[in-house]
C-alpha cells in the first residue's frame, strides 16, 4: 500500500529563489513489513539509500553485549552472492561507497554512488542485509580489530568517562553497556551467536529505508520490490524497558594524566516524547549552542577552567541522556564541577530569557536547511523520521515547532526533568579528583 508524504523544503536546494517548495516523497509498506520512503532529486546524478534496522545495541543479550555491533560489522564481509573482498571490489570500481554498523537502536545499512548505477549497489546492500554469510576468518578479523578499538579506549579519558557514565546511569537497563562490547564479551561472542542474532533481528518487519536521489520513483520502486520485496520472516517481539533515574552518584577514574575528563548527567528523555522541543531549545541555550551557550560562557569564557564544554540531549528510543561533558586542567576540576551544578540549580529554578530563547530558535531554524543539502543528510533524516514516528508533516513543521515554544514551556521542562540533587558526576584524571567512589582506570 502507499500513500504521499509532503516535504516542505528551501528551494535553494534546486537551485531557485523561492523560500519553499512542496517536494513529494512517497511512502510505501511492503506485505512483508518493510517500510520505504522515496524522494525523487534530480540535481545531481547521485543516488543514497539509507536502511535501519530496529535492533542495535538495545538487544543485544545480556551476557553478550556488542553482539549487534559485531554482527553489522560483517554484514557485508561475505554474502550468498559475493565474497568480502569482491563486494568491496565492485563498489570502489562503481566509486561508491557501502556502510554497515550498529547504534543504540538501530543497525545502520547503507550505499552512496552515481544513478546510473543505482540497481547494482541496492543489489549489493540487500544481499548484505539478507543472506551473510558470516566467515570464520572474517569474523576472527573483525574480533581482532573490536578488541583493538577496546584496547585504544582504554587510553583515552574521554573513552573512560563515557563508558563510566553509561554503566552507572543506565545499569543493567539496555542502553548501560558500551555498543561494541567488552573484551570478555567480544571474545566470547561465537559464530552460532551472530547467526541467531541475525536470523532473529534483522527481518523486513523491522527495516526502514529511504532513498533518496536521482533515480524516478518507479524505477526505485521496483528495484526495491526486486531485491527486497520476498524477504521472509518476524523479528521476534522484543520486552526492553527503559533504567529508572539512578541516585546521585560521583565516582572519579584514576589515570596517569594532567588532564581531568569529566562529564554530568542524568536520566534524559526518549526522543518520541512531546517535551522534545522545550529540551531541544532549553539543552541549545545551557551547553548545546557553542560559544552563546551559558556553560560555555560561564566556565569557558569567564572563568577559563576548560578546554571545551558541551551539553547534549540524546535521542532514542527508551529515554536516554542528558549530558555535560567538559575538559580541563585536573586542579581545575573540582572547581569547574561546582560551577556546572550552579548553573544546572540556575536552569532547573529559572528557566532562560526571552532573549536566551530567540537566539535559540533563530539558530536552530535558520541551521535546519543545512541538514537538507545533501541526498546523504536527507535519506537519513527520512529513515529517522520513519524510524520514530515523528510524522510525515515533520520537515514542513519544523520551523514552526521551534519557533511556537515559549519561556514559560523551557522553565517547565527545566523543573520537570533537570534533577541537580540526583546528578551523575564521571572524573578521569589523577588520583586527587573529587569523588564519593573511586576506580583505576584499566
Amino acid at each position: 500500500m502507499m500513500r504521499r508524504l509532503h516535504f516542505l523544503l528551501p528551494l535553494f536546494l534546486l537551485g531557485a529563489v523561492d523560500n519553499s517548495h512542496a517536494l513529494e516523497a512517497s511512502r510505501h509498506t511492503f506485505d512483508n513489513g518493510l517500510r520505504l520512503i522515496i524522494l525523487e532529486q534530480t540535481t545531481v546524478p547521485i543516488v543514497t539509500i539509507d536502511c535501519l534496522v530496529d535492533g542495535g545495541a538495545r538487544v543485544d543479550p545480556r551476557l553478550k553485549p556488542g553482539l549487534a555491533s559485531f554482527t553489522a560489522d560483517l554484514l557485508d564481509e561475505g554474502t550468498s552472492q559475493a565474497t568480502g573482498p569482491e563486494i568491496a571490489r565492485k563498489i570502489d570500481s562503481l566509486g561508491g561507497s557501502l556502510s554497515m554498523g550498529a547504534g543504540q537502536d538501530w543497525i545502520h545499512a547503507g550505499a552512496s554512488l552515481l544513478s546510473r548505477d543505482f540497481q547494482t549497489g541496492l543489489e549489493l546492500l540487500a544481499a548484505s542485509l539478507r543472506s551473510p554469510t558470516f566467515p570464520e576468518a572474517e569474523i576472527e578479523r573483525i574480533r581482532r580489530e573490536t578488541l583493538g578499538s577496546i584496547t585504544a579506549s582504554d587510553e583515552n579519558p574521554a573513552a573512560i568517562a563515557s563508558r563510566t557514565f553509561r554503566a552507572a546511569l543506565f545499569g543493567d537497563s539496555p542502553y548501560g553497556h558500551p555498543i561494541i562490547g567488552t573484551p570478555e564479551s567480544v571474545r566470547a561472542i561465537s559464530r552460532q551467536d551472530i547467526v541467531d542474532f541475525h536470523a532473529r533481528n534483522l527481518r523486513p518487519n523491522q527495516t526502514i529505508c529511504a532513498i533518496v536521489g536521482d533515480v524516478p520513483e518507479v524505477e526505485a520502486l521496483a528495484q526495491m520490490k526486486t531485491f527486497f520485496g520476498d524477504w521472509q520472516g518476524v523479528a521476534a517481539a522484543e520486552n526492553a524497558t527503559g533504567a529508572t533515574p539512578p541516585n546521585s552518584r560521583e565516582i572519579a577514574v584514576f589515570q596517569q594524566t594532567t588532564q581531568a575528563s569529566i562529564i554530568i548527567g542524568q536520566l534524559g528523555i526518549a526522543r518520541d516524547n512531546p517535551d522534545y522541543f522545550p529540551l531541544l531549545l532549553m539543552n541549545h541555550i545551557f551547553g548545546g549552542g557553542g560559544f552563546s551557550s551559558r556553560l560555555v560562557e560561564r566556565v569557558r569564557t569567564r572563568e577559563g577552567l576548560v578546554y571545551s564544554i558541551y551539553s547534549r540531549l540524546s535521542s532514542t528510543r527508551l529515554p536516554g541522556s542528558f549530558r555535560i561533558g567538559l575538559q580541563t586542567k585536573a586542579e581545575n576540576a573540582e572547581k569547574a564541577i561546582r560551577i556546572v551544578r550552579e548553573e544546572i540549580t540556575n536552569m532547573h529554578q529559572d528557566g532562560a530569557t526571552q532573549e536566551e530563547l530567540q537566539a535559540a530558535k533563530d539558530y536552530l531554524t535558520g541551521s535546519f536547511p543545512l541538514r537538507l543539502d545533501s541526498t546523504g543528510k536527507l535519506s537519513g533524516l527520512l529513515a529517522q523520521i520513519e524510524y520514530f514516528d515523528l510524522g510525515t508533516d515533520y520537515i514542513a513543521k519544523y520551523a514552526g515547532r521551534v519557533r511556537e515554544v515559549t519561556v514559560d514551556e523551557v522553565r517547565a521542562v527545566a523543573r520537570k526533568y533537570l534533577r541537580p540533587e540526583g546528578l551523575i558526576v564521571i572524573t578521569v584524571g589523577p588520583e586527587n579528583g573529587p569523588a564519593t567512589e573511586s576506580t583505576q582506570a584499566p
